[in-house]
């Protein structure tokens, strides 16, 4: 293994100082991106402005617009997330509700490094497996081969495994703890909630627990398989890679010890003379020797096993780490991840408005230098470029509004006779239920259902039960009397065949 690494050490400098460039890019890539395309943008001559001054197509959709312009800001777009402060709120509730506020996104850097850590500490083990998989008779190019791709396919499976059940570990846990809390307040039955979503009132459930809260965001269902599923990799992998290291181990002390073996007179001084040692002092010298090997052998095993077994600790440890990235860093809420977008992760709006307004400048400072360059042109005389990057910013908040509207009242637009009925006697229930469900809508039912007070709720499904119950006795009465009917029509056409016998 030393001697690969000799060999090797300029392409393993090369490749670790790849995976640092490339953590510091995952940790720092909103920003330099951003700063990349904002580079692209000034080049003089070739940049983006200087060829997007050219073309003065008018857009489409708005004439007041034209083309350029448009793609300027769509590019800058993409880094300015911009919503107002009511939004802003409403995603710092639901997360505030599912217990993910001041959580994020598992961070780039964070990857890179479960990367790294998987990579160097695989490596011995990899090379082991490569060597004894390419065999006595292999190239060194097809042991390099497999042993980097077993190191690539270990890499990805641990940290895709560890980071799992350290997510898996803390949604569970979290949602173990509200159905403790509802078991502790006396709650029968099973432990359920609503689901509410991003785009819900998020006042909804102010009068609920807490906990109600939590689980009305994340869900009830929780498990511990990929839990169980990292500590079997962790407990076999330290086991086997540190068995298959004492049989290499082994291997190679055999191997050393056959080759320097040496003959029956090897060690007498007086052999060149023709002359041998008398035998009670060759029998003396040969259990001083024996005694000698046998000492350094048991310190060499025990200092290898010691080795080994630190190499095993430090695998569980790097593991561990995975696991641990996994419980700090990522979501329980079913759309927190979508929330933290809106919300950038910060917790005040006066916070989110200082991360965007200076990328807002340079955008309308860039939209400024473009339309400068494109007003002088002589060919562009007369052209009228008033817009500024907060009208782009204003008309796509309004787009979004218009298609949510839109989208809202299509879902409300069938049986609206029935479905305005007030929600507040069960049988103007009753109607808007069975309104929906003669549509095709059980799953806009069920949520009105469960939007209900509880004493509305109680009744609405005592008395669908009821009706439940009646429509199959009475089904199972109209089975009965055909299967009579059926007999009733056998026997007659058995007397009938009888009396012509």
């Amino acid at each position: 293994m030393s001697h690969w690494i000799n060999e090797n050490l300029a392409a393993l400098n090369s490749a670790l100082a790849l995976a640092v460039l490339l953590i510091v890019y995952l940790g720092n890539k909103f920003r330099i991106d951003f700063a990349l395309m904002n580079l692209w943008y000034s080049l003089p001559l070739i940049g983006k402005i200087a060829r997007l001054s050219r073309d003065t197509t008018r857009f489409a959709k708005d004439k007041s617009w034209t083309l350029s312009e448009r793609t300027l800001c769509d590019d800058y777009k993409q880094f300015i997330h911009f919503t107002t402060e009511d939004e802003f709120n409403k995603r710092l509730t639901y997360l505030s509700k599912a217990h993910d506020l001041g959580r994020s996104p598992t961070p780039g850097w964070m990857m890179g490094l479960l990367c790294v850590l998987v990579l160097a500490e695989g490596l011995g083990f990899s090379y082991m497996l490569g060597t004894w998989m390419a065999g006595e008779g292999g190239s060194e190019n097809a042991r390099q081969l497999l042993m980097w791709a077993i190191v690539f396919v270990l890499c990805v499976i641990f940290v895709f495994v560890m980071h799992s059940a350290g997510h898996q570990l803390y949604r569970s846990n979290l949602i173990a703890k509200a159905d403790s809390e509802w078991r502790g307040e006396g709650q029968p039955g099973k432990f359920a909630s609503h689901n509410i979503k991003l785009n819900d009132p998020q006042d909804k459930d102010d009068a609920e627990p807490e906990y109600k809260q939590s689980v009305n965001r994340v869900g009830t269902s929780r498990s511990y398989f990929m839990v169980g599923v990292a500590v079997v990799i962790i407990v076999f992998v330290s086991i086997v890679s540190t068995v298959m290291r004492v049989k290499h181990l082994e291997t190679e002390r055999t191997a050393q010890t056959a080759l320097v073996a040496e003959g029956p007179g090897a060690g007498n001084p007086f052999d060149k003379l023709g002359q041998a040692l008398p035998a009670e002092l060759a029998q003396e010298q040969q259990k001083a020797d024996d005694q000698a090997k046998a000492d350094g052998h048991a310190a060499y095993a025990d200092e290898g096993l010691a080795a080994f077994l630190m190499l095993a600790f430090i695998f569980a440890i790097t593991q561990l780490v995975g696991i641990a990235g996994g419980y700090k860093w990522g979501f329980a809420g079913k759309e927190s991840k979508a929330a933290y977008r809106g919300t950038r992760g910060f917790s005040t709006y006066d916070d989110y408005l200082a991360f965007f307004t200076p990328l807002m400048q340079v955008a309308q400072s860039k939209l400024q230098t473009l339309q400068q360059k494109m007003s002088e042109r002589r060919a562009n005389d007369g052209l009228r470029l008033e817009h500024a990057f907060d009208d782009y910013l204003m008309e796509a908040r309004e787009s979004r509004t218009r298609v949510a509207a839109a989208r809202n009242v299509s879902q409300a637009d069938i049986a609206p006779a029935v479905e305005s009925l007030p929600a507040t006697d069960t049988a103007s229930v009753l109607a808007r239920i069975d309104a929906m469900t003669a549509a095709g809508r059980k799953a806009d039912a069920v949520a009105l259902l469960q939007s209900l007070p509880d004493s509305v709720r109680n009744d609405v499904t005592a008395q669908l039960a009821e009706r439940k119950a009646a429509q199959e006795a009475a089904r199972l009465a109209a089975e009965q009397a055909r299967k009579a009917e059926e007999e009733q029509d056998k026997e007659a056409e058995r007397a009938r065949l009888e009396a012509l016998l």
